[in-house]
């Protein structure tokens, strides 16, 4: 890496710290940020489920075992905080790399952390996808380098896909397409090469993607369960307007996602709204006219990975396309992942980043042509450039009070600790739903944390109730419990024995409905302010069999795998870099 480029990327980081400081301001605060999925605990456990080995759906795989082990070192609400806070630092820095100058490198920046999909994924709790988004800009350019024959090169794509994967099956589905889309537009470097190397760089792609992601998809396709996909998610959670434009200027400003309760509200605003458009499309513009795709190495590709993660994202919106999608998600292996199918525009949001680098570039151009001044142009440039900040004000200061942090109640937490020493078997936790509201959180809505308080199986309702539908969850186990609930004739503790479930943790605080078991006559044997926990008893009691068998672990051994041959590949780039920089004495 040049100086030049480290100092754009330096650039880049600290305007994206300026942005993360901006955007949480009192969420930063000691205490749990928890909004919706975005469920931290105080020290997270290494449980089967952290591992992906429990043979449950690895939705949080692995990116909950990196935040286990952090909890280790430091106290959940920092490793929170650190993480949050290295999603704006990260893609900062990730696309100053993709511009030429200072001045492009913190515009791109601005774009990169302060727009609508950062803002909504990051309302709805969504950190791991964040995390995954921070890296695609590394993805392009380390891939670049690679397909190019640069010394380094396989190392440091090696490094980005090992890091990506660590963040989820999301970011790691992302910067796959990406590296195939970067290495579908070589240009006249990546063509002068051998095709042998260049088929072996392909090889070598594939290897350490597969394994770095065995953690996620092995579990996945081999260890949990099939179920059945249910076809009412892809109308669920296909992209919606969130700008009075439609669907696809939504996507276009990079917002469109299908939760109404994390939209912003000046995102409805023709004016607002018009004015982040018109910023697309100037942006777009000026960057085709500048033949964009030639001013980095890595450009091409990521203008087409951009245009695909925007169709892709719209195509559930058009006609034809739900019926298409609804047949990948519930007849292809991994067709899931379409489901949410907005989050392919963080592929274009990125893409949109460095258009508006560019666009700063031209502008500031043009007005040191018109005699401004150095100061005057870079000024200039930048208040123009800074137009994904103006159109979504409310996104500073912790979504202008919607984040802030809380801190979960110690008798809570000493509950947590009792139920850790008791007696083998599962806890089931009621009221019957997913999601909960807490006095102490200000009443905002956040996924069961139980699940992550206690390291045992704790099982809760997955099916995911939306204001028009309720989509079915793929826990076998939570459908035969809430069957039960909703026949009278059914007696709820004894089907809940017969699943290895041994207590019975009834939240207090929260409204009765859905529903809850009838305890009355069951021992109690814990109580906390807003919560009691009763013991179902042994009778008819069907504990799980033993430790998940050897072959569960051939996941994590994938991503060990890829760890040390990602590391094993720095001393080979140090060679060839040597023999690279000796060629020429040959001749």
């Amino acid at each position: 890496m040049s100086a030049s480029s480290r100092a754009r990327r330096y650039w880049g980081a600290g305007t994206g710290l300026v942005c993360g400081l901006g955007a949480l301001g009192p969420a930063l605060l000691p205490g749990y940020l928890l909004v919706y999925d975005m469920v931290f605990v105080p020290r997270l456990g290494l449980s089967d489920r952290t591992l992906g080995v429990d043979g449950s759906v690895p939705r949080a795989v692995p990116n909950d075992l990196v935040v286990a082990l952090l909890s280790h070192v430091a106290p959940g609400w920092v490793v929170q905080k650190a993480l949050l806070l290295l999603v704006f630092i990260g893609v900062g820095a990730g696309v100053a790399g993709l511009v030429r100058t200072r001045v492009a490198a913190v515009a791109a920046a601005l774009a990169a952390c302060w727009n609508p999909y950062v803002a909504e994924r990051l309302a709805i709790g969504h950190w791991g996808f964040l995390l995954g988004y921070a890296c695609l800009p590394w993805v392009a350019s380390a891939a670049a380098a690679c397909r190019d024959g640069r010394p380094y090169g396989r190392a440091r794509l090696a490094t980005a896909l090992v890091l990506v994967a660590l963040t989820g099956s999301t970011g790691s589905v992302l910067a796959v397409l990406l590296v195939a889309c970067v290495f579908a537009t070589p240009g006249a470097e990546a063509k002068a090469r051998a095709a042998a190397a260049r088929i072996g760089d392909v090889a070598w792609i594939v290897l350490v993607a597969v394994l770095a992601n065995a953690p996620w998809w092995y579990p996945f396709l081999v260890v949990a369960p099939s179920a059945e996909a249910d076809s009412a998610g892809v109308e669920a959670f296909m992209s919606r307007a969130d700008t009075p434009f439609g669907v696809i200027p939504s996507l276009l400003t990079g917002g469109g996602i299908w939760n109404r309760g994390v939209w912003f509200d000046e995102r409805m605003s023709v004016a607002i709204a018009g004015v982040a458009l018109i910023g697309v499309i100037a942006s777009v513009v000026c960057w085709v006219r500048a033949r964009g795709w030639n001013l980095h190495p890595a450009a091409a590709g990521l203008g087409l990975a951009g245009v695909i993660g925007l169709l892709a994202a719209g195509l559930s919106s058009v006609v034809g396309g739900k019926e298409v999608v609804s047949w990948v998600v519930t007849n292809l292996p991994g067709g899931g992942l379409m489901r949410d199918s907005q989050k392919f525009v963080a592929l274009w949001v990125v893409l949109l980043a460095v258009c508006v680098g560019t666009l700063t570039e031209v502008l500031r151009a043009a007005m040191r042509r018109a005699d401004a001044g150095w100061a005057g142009s870079v000024v200039f440039a930048l208040v123009l450039a800074a137009w994904p900040v103006a159109t979504l004000p409310s996104m500073a200061f912790g979504g202008l009070g919607r984040w802030e942090a809380a801190e979960y109640p110690s008798s809570q937490l000493a509950l947590a600790d009792r139920v850790e020493q008791l007696s083998p078997g599962s806890v089931a936790v009621f009221p019957w739903t997913l999601y909960r509201r807490y006095a102490w959180n200000d009443n905002i809505v956040v996924l069961d944390p139980w699940q992550r308080l206690i390291s045992r199986e704790v099982l809760v309702n997955d099916d995911l109730p939306l204001s028009s539908r309720t989509v079915r969850g793929e826990n076998a186990e939570s459908h035969q419990i809430g069957t039960a609930l909703r026949t009278p004739t059914t007696d709820v503790a004894q089907t809940m024995r017969g699943l290895g479930v041994r207590y019975a943790l009834v939240l207090t605080d929260q409204p009765p409905d859905p529903g809850v078991p009838d305890v009355r006559g069951l021992p109690l044997v814990a109580a906390s302010d807003g919560a009691r926990l009763y013991d179902l008893g042994t009778r008819g009691l069907t504990l799980h069999s033993g430790s998940p068998t050897a072959d569960h672990y051939a996941g994590l051994i994938g991503g060990g795998v890829a760890l040390v041959v990602t590391l094993g590949s720095w001393p080979a780039g140090r060679l060839a870099r040597r023999d690279h920089e000796l060629r020429p004495a040959r001749v």
